[in-house]
């Protein structure tokens, strides 16, 4: 999103608690989609232009994201489902790698 475009979002933002109410909530629909529509024009643009493969480490990075937002109980369920897919990814080029050297 370009800068004129992000300030013009910004300033609609901050008049809205200073309209009359009758008008808020429709002023605030109205910047939330011109943000969802600048969101979807944004990757749009970047899926066309980017092509880049994906982080190895995505599985790890999305956990580290989310972990905190988590009760302790939670946290420690999703450190097991990590690890648990690790292992299975593990086991995975585990096979693979040895299907290259296997005699035939």
């Amino acid at each position: 999103m370009d800068k004129e475009k992000s300030a013009r979002l910004s300033a609609l933002s901050a008049a809205i608690p200073h309209i009359s109410f009758e008008y808020q909530k429709k002023l605030a629909v109205m910047v939330k989609l011109m943000e969802i529509k600048d969101i979807c024009r944004y990757y749009d643009m970047a899926e066309s232009n980017v092509k880049t493969p994906q982080d190895p480490n995505w599985r790890q990075n999305l956990i580290n994201a989310i972990l905190p937002h988590f009760s302790e109980k939670k946290q420690a369920n999703l450190k097991t489902i990590a690890q648990a897919l690790e292992i299975q990814e593990m086991m995975a080029n585990y096979e693979n790698f040895k299907e290259l050297f296997e005699w035939k």
